[in-house]
């Protein structure tokens, strides 16, 4: 069992000198050794030890955890255990014509003639007043605009 009074008198038994000496001419040749060091540049080696390269690793293991984690937790399971026909795909129909198209075709039919007179003309267009039961009966129409415009103009 634990002794206390044994340990204590085993270390008032140890020798008084000092266990530990230093190799002999040691210090003789030490100021040499430092100023070879000083004059080369080179320094004292270094070792790597492996706790460091640990301890530099150790963020970044964290952080691959962390999203591993988040992905086996929240985007797998969503992925994998929910029917696909929830999510709502719409598609278009890339042959129909544009908007853009039309004004384009719309835009070719005038030639340079009709623009300059249009431009030149002294008449002038008075707009009469806007009906607010004739806007309503346009929007609820469903008319795309080029027919809105057409409409307008005719």
């Amino acid at each position: 069992m634990y002794d206390e009074k044994n340990i204590e008198s085993e270390f008032l038994k140890r020798p008084k000198s000092n266990p530990f000496k230093t190799p002999d001419q040691y210090f003789d040749s030490i100021e040499d050794r430092i100023l070879e060091r000083i004059e080369h540049g080179t320094p004292a080696p270094k070792k790597i030890s492996s706790t460091k390269v640990l301890q530099l690793l150790k963020p970044v293991l964290g952080l691959v955890a962390s999203f591993s984690l988040i992905y086996l937790l929240v985007y797998y399971p969503i992925n994998h255990f929910l029917p696909k026909t929830i999510v709502k795909t719409e598609t278009t129909d890339t042959t129909a014509p544009t908007l853009a198209d039309e004004y384009t075709f719309l835009f070719s039919s005038f030639d340079e003639n009709t623009v300059v007179d249009a431009i030149l003309s002294d008449q002038k267009t008075y707009v009469s007043e806007i009906n607010p039961d004739e806007v309503l009966a346009y929007l609820s129409s469903g008319l795309n605009d080029l027919e809105i415009y057409s409409e307008i103009q005719n």
